[in-house]
């Protein structure tokens, strides 16, 4: 009976090499657009804000079940994501459980706005005295800054030279796992805090909209959208296309 390759040797030899990238992409994708469709597409009442005090508040717009069902989609990207090893593998496992955990905990608000689809919920889940929607927020923004930083970076088994195009790559993973991690070390300071001159300032969309957009910008760029070690995926596209309609 002949050995079965693994998923890694697979890659290794262009059998999965679409599928891991594309994987990679639909995750990069699905992250940098949630905040820029809930901006856009929200409907509201004449005076009401376009930008929420958070994205968890735009559960409470007309958009509130699309925020669910990006997050939701979100997270079983992730969860079908397998990565090199089990320990990056549970680490995407816990960032799906906890995306999915966001979508359907809501924060807690006294009044829902008018356009809202959603009841206001005035108590939510508490877990030692916190809100069960930011522990999982944190849990969820954590694990994909280990990813970016730990994981992401790493060789091949049979690697041994860093090409100029993976050190590129490797520059944005660690730059956008600490914009991750900075985030949430400024989100944190910003509740306990609750700086006066802030009152009126987006800070928690704006952090948590950064963070959001350095996870897919490392992951679009993990997925080879970015400095791609051979011919760009949409080049080869078109080249495909273009020898399809001859």
């Amino acid at each position: 009976m002949p050995n079965k390759k693994s998923d890694k040797q697979k890659e290794e030899e262009n059998e999965l090499v679409l599928s891991y990238l594309t994987m990679r992409n639909l995750i990069g994708f699905s992250g940098i657009l949630l905040p820029l469709i809930l901006v856009l597409t929200t409907r509201g009442e004449i005076g009401e804000k376009l930008i929420e005090p958070s994205i968890s508040d735009y559960y409470y717009t007309s958009n509130g079940d699309v925020l669910v069902v990006l997050l939701s989609v979100l997270g079983v990207f992730l969860f079908t994501y397998n990565g090199y090893n089990i320990i990056e593998k549970g680490l995407t496992t816990l960032a799906a459980f906890c995306g999915i955990g966001v979508a359907f905990s809501p924060t807690a608000t006294s009044t829902a706005r008018s356009s809202s689809i959603h009841i206001a919920h005035e108590t939510v889940p508490m877990v030692l005295g916190i809100e069960r929607h930011f522990i999982f927020a944190g849990l969820f923004f954590i694990a994909l800054a280990i990813i970016s930083l730990v994981y992401f970076p790493k060789l091949k088994d049979n690697e041994i030279v860093v090409s100029p195009q993976k050190k590129k790559r490797n520059i944005i993973y660690i730059i956008c796992g600490w914009v991750i991690l900075g985030c949430i070390v400024l989100l944190g300071v910003y509740f306990i805090l609750k700086p006066p001159f802030l009152q009126n300032v987006p800070v928690v969309f704006i952090l948590e909209t950064v963070a959001i957009e350095a996870f897919g910008l490392s992951w679009i760029t993990k997925g080879q959208t970015l400095w791609p070690d051979c011919e760009h995926y949409l080049e080869k596209g078109y080249h495909d296309l273009k020898e399809a309609l001859k």
